[in-house]
Formats: structure tokens, sequence, C-alpha cells
């Protein structure tokens, strides 16, 4: 049985029943990161805690869904993942390597092993690359999928919602040990209620009611007001910034922004009016369909613009316009071929939406 998703679907490069709506997300996700990185807007990076939020409901979804078929588990999905994420991981280090040097690469194991959220705790030379969001979601991916073969449904529910209050309360307990608030920021165990919120965010959609769904069509936009709204206004006190690395800083503001990134994915999957339009219109659904390539490179373009171009404007749309062609050839010649071979004798027997 697959998730029951009363969506728009289309085939995708490798699954049916893709959601339209969550493809404009991740671009929504993106597009965030690109404004932080470029424009220096901020709090824009949330982005990456819709990512994470996104990536916690679907990677669920498709377990729960494959656990319930019967048919192979552990092999289906991380045979799923490895086409998915090394190909272009691999390509992304090889040019970096080639046109910046490769000492940001020491020690390599972390590269290997998908420790690159962890090497800056032992070496300064962390590299510029985005990568540890990448190794925050790849470690939860080695525990995740064993916990939900592991226990039922309410079992599972019941844990991901225990992560989710006992995650801030860790980040607070732990803030003394690091001198940086980026630690707190790149390691897994202090960002895992974000993966967890989207866990609890499937089950109860798999499993919803019609007032569910009403509440989410109605009432998922105040959510997102709240959480953003309020993150946004915390920021007027420096002890609720991420750079103090304060207890409350900590504490507070991933939990807005978990409860802005939640609402908005409640928003769209049972938005029936602007929103679905506007995520499911082709160049967001683009944009978020070559995202995760999107994402690794666009540091590399940044560099490489950022020595010919100084107005932050023109560096945003340059940068923007490089990292989209070179997602794209990279998806059209290299991913998607993967995904569609990755695909083959597993997505006919249980339709699932993509991850």
């Amino acid at each position: 049985m697959s998730i029951s998703l009363s969506l728009p679907t289309e085939r995708s490069a490798a699954v049916r029943g893709r959601i339209l709506q969550l493809d404009g997300l991740r671009a929504v996700a993106i597009l965030a990161v690109l404004l932080n990185h470029t424009l220096h807007l901020p709090l824009t990076w949330a982005g990456v805690d819709i990512f994470f939020v996104l990536s916690g409901f679907l990677i669920t979804g498709i377990l729960l869904a494959r656990k319930q078929s019967g048919g192979d588990y552990f092999s289906y999905f991380y045979r799923r993942r490895t086409f998915r994420i090394l190909p272009s991981y691999i390509l992304t280090l090889l040019i970096f390597g080639l046109i910046f040097g490769w000492s940001t690469f020491h020690p390599w194991p972390y590269f290997v092993f998908f420790g690159m959220n962890i090497q800056p705790l032992f070496f300064h030379n962390g590299t510029p690359l985005p990568l540890w969001s990448l190794a925050v979601e790849e470690q939860f991916y080695l525990v995740w999928p064993i916990v939900i073969l592991l226990v039922s449904e309410r079992v599972l529910l019941w844990l991901a919602i225990a992560a989710v209050v006992c995650t801030p309360l860790l980040r607070v307990l732990c803030t003394p040990l690091f001198s940086d608030h980026l630690f707190i920021y790149m390691l897994t165990p202090f960002r895992a209620d974000l993966l967890c919120a989207g866990a609890i965010l499937a089950i109860l959609w798999k499993n919803r009611s019609s007032r569910l769904e009403h509440l989410c069509r109605t009432r998922a936009w105040m959510g997102v007001v709240a959480g953003f709204g309020l993150l946004a206004l915390s920021q007027l006190w420096q002890g609720c910034r991420l750079e103090s690395n304060s207890r409350t800083a900590n504490g507070l503001v991933y939990s807005l922004s978990l409860i802005g990134s939640v609402s908005l994915l409640a928003w769209a999957l049972a938005d029936r009016s602007w929103l679905t339009r506007f995520l499911s219109s082709r160049p967001m659904r683009y944009i978020g369909e070559i995202s995760y390539t999107l994402y690794l490179v666009h540091i590399i373009v940044i560099f490489l613009a950022e020595r010919y171009i100084h107005s932050p404007a023109l560096l945003f749309v340059l940068v923007t316009a490089g990292s989209i062609v070179w997602a794209s050839v990279s998806w059209f010649l290299l991913e998607r071929p993967l995904i569609r071979f990755a695909a083959r004798g597993g997505h006919h027997k249980l339709p699932q939406p993509a991850a």
C-alpha cells in the first residue's frame, strides 16, 4: 500500500505518482539557500530546514510503503539512494578539487563515509561546499530505515514525537560544549528533529481523516506565519541569533524554523488554490527537480563569479542562472538516466512518491 495522496501527479524520471507541489517546495528551499549565500538575506538559511522536513516526510513514506508491501526493503532503498546521491556528489568533488585544490578534502575518509559535518570538529580546513547537510541526511538514513522496519507505525510515531521534543533540549544542554554555533547547526543529533517532524507528518498524512486534511488546508498557513514570523521577530534580540551560540538561540530558533517548515509542507500537501498552482508550475517544478545538484554546485559558481561580479543582486542572478545550467546538464546526461536505471525492477510493483 502506498501513501494515499490525493494530489496532482504525473510521471517523473523514476516513478509514477510524483507529487508536483513537493518539487515546487524544493524550489522554494533552494532559492532561499541561493539568496542566503549571495545576498546574505537574514533567515534564508531556513531553506535547508525545509529540505530536511521534506526529506523526512518522503523517505518515511517510501519506507513504510515498502515495509507494508513485503518487497525488498534495504536493497530497494539504498539502491535508490546510491544512484541518486553519489554520481553528482563525486562529480562535484572532482570539479571543485581540480579548480580550487584538494586541501579542503582532508582527511579523505570523512568525505567517503559522509562525515563532512563532523570533520570541522577536528580539523580547521573544512570545505566551503555545502556538504554538511548531505552528511546529516545520510547519517540519519543509516538509522531510520532500521527503526521503521523494527517497530510498529504507532511506536514509530511516538519515537518521532519524542525526537522532536527532546532535540531542542539536547541543543540547550550541549551548547556550552561548543565554542561556535556552527557545530550545533551541522551535527545530526541537533538537527534530527526536522527529519523526524517530516516523518510525523508522513505518518499522520498516510492515515489522515477528512478533518485533518481540512485543517491543513485552512489552518496550516497560520503555522507558516507563526513559525517564520516569530523566527524573524526573535532576531531583534542578540541572544536569539544563532551566531551568539546561546542556549536561547539553540533551543528556540531552530524550533521556530521547524514549525514554519512543517506547516509549509502540510499546507502544500492539502492546498487546492493559488499555492498549488504556484508550486506546481513548470518553472518551480523544474528547479525543484534539479535542486540536489543545484545545491551542491552553487558555491563553486559563486566562487567563480565573485572574481568578476561585485553587485550582490547581479551575483544572485548570474549564480542562479549558471547553477541551473550546470544542474540541467547534470540532470539530463547523468542523474535522470541513473535514476531510471535504479528504479527498474521496483517502481512498477509499488507506486510511491519520489524522494
